[in-house]
């Protein structure tokens, strides 16, 4: 399928927000009886870039509605030397109270100016505090709309001038997604008075890595999957649908934007526009997660995934694709029961938190929420990474390392018994690792094995894995045995089990890898079951195991330190060793972050990580 770029798309700069703020009191379908407008429309409108034309027309059209008694509109205009000399073409940072145009909508500002800020940095998320700080406590209202309004490229940084949200020009300065997260972070007073709605009227911004981002921050998300033409929102026919109906619910606003945004450009094109209940999207991230594990455990089935992604609903940036059916085509293509269950709960998920969709006939499969997924691993970018909190805490990431990354030279299958247990009841798990190349593989390794659970239930490592380690030679195998205690934590779930394992080629010494495995499911019934465990959090119960294990490896790891620098002194040559100490000290790292933030469960997996490696440089200053 062959895409046509849009004309004056709003380009792939990063998302203009529109996000949405909760007041203390709430409006509802009756009049409130305390005298606080409704809402409060407040628009971060960064027209310092050559949107500058649009941002002017789009201020034109709030003013051909006008704030009332009951609906406050403010906005921070920002403009450039360059692009649009009308209104007096100046080229600072005001602020307006928008007030109705006599005329109706025609090319000429006329609002109340409540400040001229000077030049303002609207790259820079302390000024998007200070707005809507100023906003809400000057224009106090039982709900806030707040609109980050500019260029957008979904979660990436973009490419020349295209960098995130809110390019300034002026100040060659942009927000990046997690400046937005922080941002919201403050006004919100960390999450505790979320927003009613986040809107982005930009490009992209309609991916699960942003709600993911967002999620704890409001309840709605307004995007848009794909291009958005560089008109943006329909202002004009949205804001007098709140105006005659100031109780509208944040719910029915958010779908409203999306119904005025469809209905203005229509649907014989690429336009889609999709409203996201994010208290939900929680549920689509776990469902998310699940999926994402399964597949990096099935690549035996990477021809039918490629046959998906070949197939998916893709956008403008190529990189982005349809989650939903994404899910669907792996559904209709992968024989695998499993799967197919997993697939289909991520497909309601979705359906679940998307409320509003609309799209054009050209993107005929979009269904409101798009995700990374580069066709080949030469379009990956590896700051996905570290700019995304969606690939902390899913398994995404790896299930697109392992969709790219082909010819491993060894093979695993991981299988745990019995298939059910009771609470408190013992679970073997063994790992059977292949030598497929035809050279022999020295020092065959399992990783410390990831447990993945739903529900409530969990499990304890017991002892394991024995044998440490094996040499396998062509066609040999090995089995690697861990037994865990299970518990139910309640009210029961299933526990999944998942690792790898390493080696050294004996030709070559260069190391070598097994694909991700995965387990069978291991269903841990609730409450009724002998030896049940009484209501249990799995994170809270890995807190005392984490905290052992990073203390151990830190102590480790600093004597290890000392026998690289003796080593070093004595003029050896101590390069590998040195390489894994540095990945164990990363993976301490990431275990420690984890812990620091209350995420036990993940701080003892990378706590497990930097021991594995903490053995493999032990091992190597044994020796030099």
């Amino acid at each position: 399928m062959h895409r046509r770029k849009k004309m004056n798309p709003r380009n792939s700069l990063k998302v203009a927000a529109v996000p949405v703020l909760v007041g203390l009191l709430l409006c509802t379908v009756v009049p409130p009886l305390h005298a606080n407008p409704c809402w409060t429309v407040m628009v971060y409108l960064d027209g310092d870039n050559n949107l500058e034309s649009a941002a002017v027309d789009d201020l034109n059209e709030m003013e051909a509605v006008g704030s009332t008694s009951k609906v406050n509109i403010v906005v921070q205009f920002d403009r450039s030397p360059g692009y649009d000399n009308t209104n007096g073409n100046w080229e600072n940072t005001k602020r307006y109270y928008v007030t109705k145009d006599p005329n109706g909508y025609d090319n000429t500002i006329v609002s109340t100016e409540v400040a001229n800020m000077g030049e303002i940095n609207m790259g820079d998320p302390n000024e998007l505090v200070n707005f809507v700080t100023w906003a809400q406590t000057n224009y106090a209202a039982d709900h806030y709309l707040l609109v980050l309004w500019d260029h957008g490229s979904g979660w990436k940084s973009g490419s020349g001038p295209i960098k995130w949200v809110c390019i300034d020009d002026t100040d060659n300065d942009y927000l990046s997604i997690k400046e937005v997260g922080q941002a919201l972070d403050t006004v919100t007073n960390n999450g505790d008075y979320p927003l009613d709605i986040v809107g982005f009227d930009a490009c992209f911004m309609g991916m699960v890595e942003v709600d993911y981002e967002i999620m704890p921050y409001a309840h709605y998300r307004v995007g848009s999957e794909e291009y958005e033409p560089g008109d943006g929102w329909d202002y004009l026919r949205f804001l007098y649908y709140l105006v005659h109906n100031p109780y509208a619910s944040p719910a029915a606003l958010s779908k409203e934007i999306v119904k005025t945004y469809m209905n203005f450009y229509g649907t014989s094109g690429y336009e889609t526009q999709s409203a996201v209940h994010l208290n939900p999207t929680s549920t689509v991230v776990d469902a998310l997660d699940i999926f994402a594990l399964h597949l990096a455990g099935a690549m035996e089935y990477k021809t039918e995934i490629q046959q998906a992604r070949a197939n998916v609903e893709f956008f403008s940036d190529l990189d982005y694709i349809d989650l939903y059916h994404f899910a669907q085509l792996i559904r209709a293509y992968v024989p695998n029961s499993g799967i197919k269950k997993d697939a289909y709960i991520l497909m309601n998920r979705i359906q679940e938190a998307v409320i509003a969709e609309g799209h054009g006939f050209m993107n005929k499969n979009a269904h409101g929420m798009s995700i990374y997924f580069p066709s080949t691993s030469a379009g990956y970018l590896s700051n996905y990474e570290n700019d995304v909190e969606l690939t902390q805490d899913t398994f995404w990431e790896e299930f697109l390392k392992q969709y790219y990354t082909t010819n491993y030279p060894l093979d695993a299958e991981i299988v745990a018994e019995p298939g059910s247990v009771g609470s408190g009841e013992l679970v073997t798990v063994a790992m059977e690792v292949t030598n497929i190349d035809d050279n022999t593989i020295t020092g065959v390794t399992p990783s410390p094995l990831t447990v993945v659970s739903s529900g409530t239930a969990f499990a304890l490592l017991v002892s394991g894995p024995v044998p440490a380690s094996a040499d396998l030679v062509a066609d040999d195998s090995a089995t690697f045995v861990w037994t865990y205690q299970a518990f139910s934590g309640g009210m029961g779930g299933s526990l999944t089990f998942v690792g790898n394992a390493h080696g050294t080629d004996s030709i070559s010494g260069e190391p070598v890898f097994s694909p991700l495995a995965v387990s069978n499911r291991v269903n841990v019934p609730g409450p009724g079951q002998i030896n049940d465990e009484p209501p249990t959090d799995p994170n809270e119960q890995m807190q005392p195991v984490a905290d052992n294990r990073i203390q151990a490896a830190d102590r480790t790891l600093e004597s290890l330190q000392e026998q690289l620098a003796a080593a070093e002194r004595e003029g050896k040559d101590t390069t590998p060793c040195k390489d894994l100490l540095e990945l164990a000290e990363e993976y301490l790292r990431l275990a420690q972050e984890n812990y620091e933030k209350g995420n036990f469960i993940a701080a003892n997996y990378w706590a497990l990580q930097a021991t594995a490696m903490l053995e493999e440089a032990e091992k190597c200053l044994e020796n030099l």
